[in-house]
């Protein structure tokens, strides 16, 4: 009889485990009941989810890297699980890896005593996966490793998942100077930007954060630590094609900043056929910007 690999015995154990004591005893996220914190804000993105809050259900894929796999793995849980990788991209000296439970963005090789230099962009992009509507909603975890330099900045957004159509929407989901307890969210159409910059969202080194987005036909609502922050109802800026997510790691160019790591715990889609309708939170600020990707 041939032996179970380490990852596949523990997916056994995982299964196994559900059909006996249900969904509800399983990690956050499997069935996403909601919580009885829901009433309260989420702690520094280690409480409540935004999928929890407001009753998303069932997810449609979760990346969360738990039982070994790769960049190039699928989602190893939700109703689409057959297709999905994410391809990552550096400008500089930074990297995206693979780490227990998670992956991890490294802004250069840092060790102690080092003078080597940090700079440039590294991205992850998730190819394979596209959705025009729905939400989507990720845990995030910086600190930077040193404090000489500048700092780098985290950003999460959803581009367009066909190369042709850069430029033509964007949506920041989260986007925040490591180290700072500022977010902006927003969106571009074209040359046309709607953005808002939130408050007030200072962690320490290990607490995480939530950074979640809906859209729907009409409107586009975010979401920090479980909690709808701002929304928009112009329908000229909801996404006409579809759309993935990119997490980034943004430097200023060839500028040495502060060593820093960024740890991405998961990343979860779900559709719209249910949830509680979110409040309006904060409204953004509409302008002008340079389309791109």
């Amino acid at each position: 009889m041939k032996r179970l690999s380490l990852s596949v015995a523990t997916r056994v154990v995982a299964l196994v485990t559900a059909l006996v004591v249900g969904p509800a005893t399983l990690a956050p996220g499997t069935a996403e009941a909601p919580s009885a914190e829901s009433a309260t804000v989420a702690r520094a993105g280690d409480g409540t989810t935004a999928a929890q809050t407001y009753d998303w259900g069932v997810m449609l894929w979760d990346f969360a890297w738990e039982f070994g796999e790769s960049l190039d793995s699928p989602p190893y849980r939700g109703s689409d699980i057959g297709a999905g990788k994410w391809i990552d991209h550096s400008t500089g000296t930074g990297r995206a890896v693979k780490y227990g439970g998670g992956i991890e963005f490294h802004t250069g090789r840092y060790k102690t005593g080092s003078e080597d230099p940090d700079f440039g962009n590294t991205t992850l992009t998730l190819e394979e996966q596209p959705q025009n509507r729905g939400r989507w909603e990720l845990r995030e975890r910086s600190q930077e490793l040193e404090t000489k330099y500048g700092s780098f900045t985290f950003a999460a957004e959803l581009i367009p998942a066909d190369p042709a159509d850069c430029g033509k929407w964007a949506i920041t989901i989260g986007r925040s100077e490591i180290g700072s307890g500022n977010i902006t969210v927003g969106v571009t159409a074209g040359a046309t930007s709607w953005t808002k910059t939130l408050t007030g969202y200072g962690r320490g080194d290990t607490d995480g954060r939530l950074y979640g987005v809906q859209i729907t036909r009409r409107r586009i609502t975010w979401f920090v630590n479980g909690k709808a922050v701002a929304s928009l109802g112009d329908t000229a800026a909801v996404p006409k094609v579809p759309m993935t997510v990119r997490m980034s790691v943004v430097g200023k160019g060839t500028t040495n900043l502060n060593a820093s790591v960024a740890k991405i715990d998961w990343v979860r889609a779900y559709d719209l056929t249910r949830g509680t309708r979110p409040p309006a939170g904060a409204k953004l600020t509409k302008g002008s910007t340079t389309p791109g990707c």
